[in-house]
């Protein structure tokens, strides 16, 4: 079995062509399910439920080191900034504790929601970053579908379940 330690390097692709200049931080976007309280009889007070497949506003932000072409080649808020992260997580083998490697990949797309140029210092970087909001994130951990929403087609997959299927079999 592996047990991940690390993320051992990682590149970030527009198009399949890798961005130049990306920092060596990307915060990932938070998946938050919207709720809505039930509460009534038989519910012993009010409980919050998750509505399946409905979440809040996902944002991934990317840093990079200063203002480069790449930062500008995904601000154009008129066009889906479509990202790939593709990288290897560095581990042990938990039998024989070897290091092994595992491939992750994540998947997204979305618009600007914000820019920032960052700072001027003499002999320092500059800090830019952009944030984009999401219309599709995937994840891939060796080869298998983790996590797979896409807020325009209705699809929310988990651990490699479609859990609205059922739901976009009715509608």
């Amino acid at each position: 079995m592996f047990k991940t330690h690390l993320v051992n390097r990682y590149n970030v692709y527009k198009h399949g062509r890798q961005l130049v200049g990306v920092a060596g931080e990307v915060t990932l976007p938070e998946i938050t399910n919207l709720t809505d309280t039930m509460e009534g009889a038989g519910t012993g007070g009010n409980m919050d439920v998750p509505v399946i497949g409905l979440i809040e506003e996902m944002e991934i932000e990317i840093q990079f080191l200063s203002l480069c072409e790449d930062v500008f080649s995904i601000m154009d808020p008129t066009e889906t900034a479509d990202l790939t992260l593709n990288g290897a997580l560095q581990g042990a083998d938990s039998g024989t504790g070897a290091i092994v490697y595992q491939d992750i990949s994540i998947a997204v797309r979305g618009t600007t929601k914000k820019f920032s140029p960052g700072t001027l210092k003499a002999g320092a970087k500059m800090g830019s970053s952009i944030t984009l909001g999401l219309s599709y994130y995937k994840i891939t951990l060796g080869g298998k579908t983790m996590i797979e929403i896409d807020r325009l087609n209705g699809v929310y997959i988990v651990n490699g379940k479609d859990v609205l299927r059922e739901v976009r079999d009715m509608c």
